[in-house]
């Protein structure tokens, strides 16, 4: 049976949910302005949206308008979560598993990048440095998972932000779980963790795939090393030239 105007309307709203256009929390355009970007009609808008609702991915909010629930991005963590919890020693596995998972979106990103996203990674790289230079620990923590989601987005791959957003939920509360905040009264650390991001940036940006691979392992293994009280506090291993955040 041919699809519907409202199974054809769904699919695309759907498609705009997958490819990170529409962030949980965000507001959809008016229903007028999307219907004519997408070239259906209010009423079949209307219906899409309604069966979206259903579903828990959208919620209508009246007289405020529709907005994105964090469903989407939500299954992965809750079960993991007490696990985490009762056994601290899984969070070595969940690091090796996003080492594996990180290097190869950093990989794509090198390669499939847009000017937009290199403009917002851009950007969170220009405010990790501001934060560092201030010394906000919680900026600093808050702007490294945002750079991270933004990496896996750039790699243009819905499943890379399906997983990374779950993992990274999962790996801030391991952290804060055990105490183990990575820069909490650590100069040294801090420095070395923006010194690898900023090389995440500079491989991304110069579009070379395999640095970038290699260098989102080499954050990685420090932050295990880090959290397992191995690794020195001083320059990350296989970096490139270091940098200090600009005054």
């Amino acid at each position: 049976m041919p699809a519907s105007a409202t199974d054809r309307a769904t699919r695309l709203l759907e498609s705009r949910l997958l490819d990170g256009s529409w962030p949980a929390g965000s507001r959809l355009p008016a229903e007028r302005l999307l219907a004519a970007s997408l070239g259906i009609s209010r009423g079949t808008l209307r219906e899409a949206t309604q069966r979206l609702v259903a579903r828990g991915l959208l919620s209508a909010r009246p007289g405020s308008g529709v907005y994105v629930t964090d469903r989407l991005h939500g299954g992965l963590a809750s079960p993991w979560r007490q696990l985490l919890s009762e056994h601290p020693h899984l969070g070595t596995d969940m690091l090796e598993f996003r080492r594996v998972l990180e290097g190869a979106a950093a990989e794509l990103a090198a390669q499939r990048a847009t000017r937009q996203d290199l403009a917002r990674l851009r950007a969170l790289i220009d405010q990790l440095a501001r934060a560092r230079r201030a010394e906000d620990e919680a900026a600093e923590t808050a702007l490294d998972s945002a750079l991270h989601a933004a990496i896996a987005d750039a790699a243009h791959n819905s499943m890379f932000g399906y997983l990374q957003s779950n993992l990274l939920l999962m790996h801030r509360e391991h952290i804060a779980q055990n105490h183990a905040g990575l820069r909490t009264g650590e100069r040294s650390v801090a420095q070395a963790l923006w010194q690898q991001h900023h090389d995440l940036w500079d491989a991304i940006r110069t579009r070379a795939p395999e640095l970038a691979r290699e260098r989102m392992y080499a954050h990685i293994d420090f932050v295990t090393g880090q959290l397992a009280g191995r690794a020195p506090a001083g320059v990350p291993q296989r970096a490139g030239k270091r940098v200090r955040p600009s005054p």
